[in-house]
C-alpha cells in the first residue's frame, strides 16, 4: 500500500471518529439537555459521516481495482504441458505487465535440470542476473527440468520444500517482493495426469512417421516392370 493510500485512510479513520463524537454529543445536547441548537450541529455530524463512509468506499474500490490490475508473476512446476517432461514455468496471473522478473530462492535445495549437455544453463530467472525482461498478463515462460520421473525422484530426495521469493516491477516501476511455494506433492507421489490427453495428443503426433513408414512398405511390395 503505497504512502499516499495511508496517509488518506489515516485521515478517513480520524474523521469519522471526531463525526463520531461530534454526533454523540449533539444527540445528548439535543434530547437529554433539550438544547435544541446542537440539531445543527447534529445535522453536520451526519452530513460528515456520510462523506467519510462514501470516502472509505470509493477507497476500497480504487484498492480492489489496483489489485485486479496488479502484476502476479509465479513460479510452478508444470509436469501436464508435455508427455513425461516436467518444467519449470512461471506464468504472470495478473492484470498488466511485469517487468525484471526473477526468483530468489530461500530454500534448502532448488529444482534441477538434468537433461541435455547444457547444464551450465542457468535455471531460469535464477537471480536478478538471469531476470525475465517482460511477462504480459497471463503470458508464461517456461523451462525444462527433465523427465518426471527424474524430477519425481529429487523431490523425494531431498524431500524438503522449493520456496523463496518472486522479485518484479509493475509499469510505474515499484518493486514488489511476494513468497512463493512450489508445489511437489503430485511429484512426490507420482501423480502426473489427471486425463489420458497428454498422452494422446503425443501419439498422434507419431502418426505422420508411421504413416509414411507404411507407405514406403506398400511401395516395396509393388513388382518391379
Amino acid at each position: 500500500m503505497s504512502r499516499y493510500r495511508v496517509l488518506i485512510r489515516s485521515m478517513s479513520w480520524a474523521l469519522a471518529i471526531a463525526a463520531g463524537i461530534t454526533a454523540l454529543w449533539a444527540i445528548w445536547e439535543a434530547f437529554v439537555e433539550k438544547n435544541i441548537g446542537f440539531v445543527n450541529v447534529f445535522a453536520g455530524s451526519a452530513a460528515v459521516i456520510t462523506g467519510v463512509i462514501s470516502a472509505f468506499t470509493a477507497l476500497r474500490s480504487t484498492e480492489l481495482t489496483e489489485e485486479r490490475l496488479r502484476p502476479y508473476p509465479y513460479p510452478y512446476i508444470d509436469s501436464t504441458s508435455r508427455y513425461s517432461l516436467s518444467q519449470l514455468r512461471i506464468r504472470n496471473v495478473g492484470g498488466t505487465a511485469a517487468h525484471d522478473i526473477y526468483l530468489e530462492w530461500t530454500g534448502n535445495s532448488i529444482p534441477k535440470r538434468t537433461v541435455g549437455n547444457d547444464s551450465d544453463i542457468p535455471l531460469l530467472a535464477n537471480g536478478k542476473d538471469n531476470a525475465i525482461a517482460v511477462l504480459l498478463p497471463y503470458e508464461s515462460v517456461s523451462q525444462l527440468l527433465g523427465t518426471a520421473n527424474d524430477v519425481s525422484k529429487q523431490a523425494k530426495a531431498e524431500g524438503s520444500e522449493w520456496k523463496g521469493y518472486v522479485n518484479f516491477k509493475d509499469s510505474r516501476g515499484q518493486k514488489h517482493r511476494i513468497p512463493f511455494l512450489l508445489d511437489i506433492t503430485h511429484l512426490r507421489f507420482g501423480l502426473f495426469y489427471d486425463t489420458e490427453e497428454t498422452r494422446t495428443m503425443y501419439e498422434l503426433q507419431n502418426l505422420p512417421k508411421q504413416i509414411n513408414e507404411l507407405a514406403k512398405a506398400v511401395k516395396s511390395l509393388k513388382p518391379n516392370r
